[in-house]
């Protein structure tokens, strides 16, 4: 009984409530608190940070120590709100996000769980223990100050090299780095270091035999040239899942214009995915216009803002286009405004630049914005192309009663998943609208209309999203759902009706758009493929899963928690029947491989080899 009293007096209690504090994070970050190793190599680092800070001779280091900690917790705190968001801990590199982020707060409440703030509950108690062990400490005789710091700084550093180094490539090691809170962050600070000062560029002509091998060439006869000539309208819907299309709730039909919009003159890819990064929107829209796959460090539109490109608007507006974006928030949010001129917009119609009496959540309601696109639409040089960015059904799905008119069950009042079908339900409206004003200004059957969803709405890791999305589904929700957005072809008068099958993501829209408007590539680094004469589909994935993981046709595979092969899962998606995923190897190298190539692509900025324009961009794009 003495020892356990002199025990709970111990200020090595500091490393009891961490070790606590551990089996709270772990769990709110999906690890599995079993495996001990995780939580040991935890509190040896802190037991280093520990002792070092006892045996130094800094003045005040109570106090140090006690900001450390709480900027430590922080972190952790940090990285469950991320992970509940993203499926992935925070980066060194996405702090330059925050102020995005900032942008949409209720989107960041949102994403708050009340359990993280027991993140934060042990702080009073450590800097406690903390000072009694220095009150104590001052009365005792202790070893050399110069040989405890020796055998502490030999701790570290044998860490640093055992766990961040991994000079022995041990496959545990990465498992450890992944997850292990300290090896987590302290890997990922040395990795973007290492990054910015050796860069070992690929030559380019392995990256340009690298995408020959790993993108299809596919080419045929299906829908080729049908929409050649006619004006193009691309509308990225906001959090559009496929589940919604010719769907009902509560007896009421969804989105009665989309099904509408399906039955005649369209092409419609039902198993179609996102592949965003950790831009979410601004990267659905990067990789659908380039057919590049985004980067997982940040947003395309700031890190390649000054490079080469040749996608969709560039190619139309060599063919005599003019090109145009309308989103109805603010310009510079995620760096629109600058990097658009680079992309081949002429003009960006943002928050600033329309009426602003209409607003729904983050910005300009979805009605107001296509009333207002309709307009200035009819005011454009023909041919145009017009890029369309809807926000309305922006998590998390804010809308006045006065604005609902799906009527939602009251055991989903309040819910993420009712306040989603509201949301979709007001834009399917917004959309019906914008379709008639097209007809009523003369530009409705001269006009190719695609839509697509850039990302899920309902986060299977968040809220009750999956318990909610598998009482309506009646079935299994999953990753091969929650990613599944759908994507329309509309070309009036082709008298196409169509529903492809063919397995594809948003890497894929750029060359199946071409292929239906007549376009040709003057550059080689296209990664997606012509979904209309495709018979293969493959989507590797950025964000929400690790690297690594993809789509092949009917196959999932989802890599493992801690980011290496072994202990992954693939699943079929048709039969949701649990498959061997050792037997998934060649397409995992594949997905690594198209990352690597398009980031090569990118951090080379190779499309510059091959176009060459008389007049480049200008900073901002012309109003």
């Amino acid at each position: 009984m003495k020892k356990l009293k002199e025990i709970f007096k111990s200020p090595y209690m500091i490393l009891l409530f961490f070790a606590f504090k551990l089996v709270v994070y772990y769990k709110l970050i999906n690890v599995d608190v079993s495996d001990i190793v995780f939580i040991l190599v935890s509190v040896t680092a802190l037991g280093l940070i520990f002792l070092s800070f006892i045996r130094s001779r800094l003045k005040r280091k109570n106090i140090i120590f006690l900001i450390i900690y709480s900027l430590l917790s922080l972190l952790m705190f940090a990285d469950t709100m991320y992970y509940n968001y993203y499926n992935q801990t925070v980066s060194i590199k996405q702090l330059w996000q925050a102020k995005n982020v900032a942008a949409v707060p209720e989107s960041f409440v949102a994403t708050l769980i009340p359990a993280s703030f027991l993140l934060f509950a042990d702080i009073p108690i450590i800097y406690y223990y903390f000072k009694k062990f220095l009150r104590d400490n001052s009365k005792r005789a202790a070893w050399s100050y110069k040989r405890e710091l020796k055998y502490i700084a030999i701790g570290f550093v044998s860490m640093f090299i055992l766990l961040v180094v991994n000079p022995f490539e041990s496959k545990t090691i990465d498992k450890v780095n992944s997850v292990e809170f300290f090896s987590n962050h302290v890997n990922d600070i040395y990795n973007a270091i290492a990054e910015s000062v050796v860069t070992e560029e690929v030559p380019e002509k392995e990256v340009l035999d690298t995408v020959k091998e790993v993108t299809p060439q596919v080419s045929g006869p299906k829908y080729k040239n049908i929409g050649e000539g006619k004006n193009l309208i691309v509308i990225q819907v906001e959090a559009l899942q496929n589940f919604v299309v010719n769907a009902q709730y509560n007896g009421q039909v969804i989105t009665p214009n989309l099904n509408a919009f399906l039955q005649q003159d369209t092409v419609y890819f039902d198993r179609y995915y996102t592949t965003i990064g950790k831009g979410n929107t601004v990267d659905a829209e990067f990789s659908t216009l380039n057919s590049l796959y985004p980067v997982i460090d940040r947003e395309c539109y700031t890190l390649y803002q000054n490079n080469t490109f040749d996608g969709l608007p560039w190619l139309l507006r060599d063919k005599g286009y003019d090109t145009l974006a309308i989103h109805g928030y603010k310009g510079e949010f995620w760096n629109r405004e600058a990097a658009y001129p680079g992309q081949g917009f002429q003009n960006f119609y943002s928050m600033e630049d329309l009426d602003q009496s209409d607003i729904i959540g983050l910005g300009i309601s979805d009605k107001s914005m296509f009333r207002q696109a309709a307009d200035i639409l009819e005011k454009q040089k023909k041919p145009f192309f017009s890029f369309i960015i809807t926000l309305t059904s922006h998590h998390p799905f804010v809308i006045e009663d006065k604005d609902v008119t799906l009527k939602i069950k009251p055991e989903d009042e309040g819910t993420k998943f009712g306040s989603y079908l509201k949301t979709v339900h007001y834009f399917d409206e917004a959309f019906g609208q914008f379709i008639q004003e097209l007809k009523n200004e003369g530009l409705y059957d001269n006009t190719v209309i695609a839509l697509y969803g850039d990302h899920h709405a309902l986060n299977l890791n968040m809220d009750n999203n999956k318990e909610m999305m598998e009482k309506y589904l009646g079935r299994t929700y999953d990753y091969d759902e929650m990613l599944r957005i759908p994507l329309m072809i509309h070309v009036p008068g082709s008298g196409v009706k169509e529903t492809i099958h063919t397995t594809g993501g948003q890497i894929d829209f750029l060359p199946t758009i071409a292929n239906i408007m007549g376009l040709k590539f003057d550059q080689p680094y296209i990664l997606g493929q012509d979904l209309c004469n495709a018979t293969d589909g493959f989507a590797a994935f950025t964000a929400y899963l690790f690297r690594g993981s993809f789509i092949h046709n009917n196959v999932m595979f989802e890599i493992s928690r801690e980011g290496v092969f072994d202990g992954s899962r693939a699943w079929d998606i048709k039969t949701e029947t649990p498959l061997d995923a050792s037997q998934y190897e060649e397409d995992y190298n594949r997905a690594i491989t198209v990352k690597k190539t398009s980031e090569e692509i990118l951090n080379q900025d190779l499309i510059k080899n091959y176009i060459h324009r008389d007049t480049a961009p200008s900073s901002t794009p012309d109003k």
